[in-house]
């Protein structure tokens, strides 16, 4: 049993909800709002870099005089991420045991949130066609909080925290990503990784073998006692 856990913060895709995300649309959607401002996403982003900061593209318009389209890309580029988000959003469903644990979690005396790196748009969507619409305490999107800022940063496990009410040692974070993993290990929270989505038993204790294994996110009530 883990003690001393105030909050439970799930992860969404893969983690808490089965969801379908055409991933290569995704990965082209800010290279595509680049093209069309005529600026060149490999003077951008010279090495390969998932996170793909938006501070590089403030840099490269700074250097060009350019810094006023800043925020009109910064719009552009979000709406094009959540638009590929959508396109399937009406396929998400709540894994095994994902709804029940909630009620569970709040009778033992746990807040509880989900912090996903989609927008808020689509995870309020996603929720909502899998029955889950208001049952979260707070729900945080990239969008909620600066973007460079975002999962895996810890910035957004710490101010997730904040708005939960707890301190970052307090919540435990349930994911199927080793970037979800980065995020609460650098925040300083605990974490349990799932076998869903991404997760493997191998591939956690490969990670750290000091990782907490749960086969679905609604298994995280083993892992925690009665508060109240």
């Amino acid at each position: 049993m883990l003690r001393g856990i105030k909050a439970v913060g799930f992860d969404m895709d893969g983690t808490f909800l089965e969801t379908h995300v055409d991933y290569g649309k995704l990965e082209l959607a800010d290279r595509n709002v680049l093209k069309v401002h005529g600026i060149p996403f490999d003077e951008v982003y010279p090495e390969p870099d998932w996170k793909r900061k938006r501070a590089n593209i403030r840099l490269w318009l700074e250097e060009h005089d350019r810094t006023d389209e800043f925020q009109t890309i910064y719009d552009e580029i979000d709406e094009a991420f959540t638009e590929v988000e959508l396109e399937f959003v009406h396929e998400a469903r709540p894994y095994p045991g994902s709804l029940e644990c909630i009620s569970e979690l709040r009778s033992r005396g746990y807040v509880v949130g989900l912090l996903t790196r989609g927008s808020i748009r689509y995870a309020e969507t996603a929720l909502s066609h899998a029955g889950a619409s208001g049952i979260f305490d707070v729900v945080m999107g990239r969008d909620s909080i600066y973007y460079d800022d975002a999962k895996p940063s810890p910035v957004a496990m710490i101010e997730f925290s904040k708005r939960l009410g707890v301190e970052p040692p307090e919540l435990l974070y349930v994911g199927d990503n080793i970037t979800d993993w980065f995020s609460a290990r650098d925040a300083g929270s605990s974490y349990a990784g799932v076998l869903t989505g991404n997760g493997e038993a191998t591939g956690w204790s490969d990670v750290d073998p000091g990782i907490h294994v749960i086969e679905y996110a609604g298994d995280v009530k083993d892992l925690l006692p009665r508060r109240l």
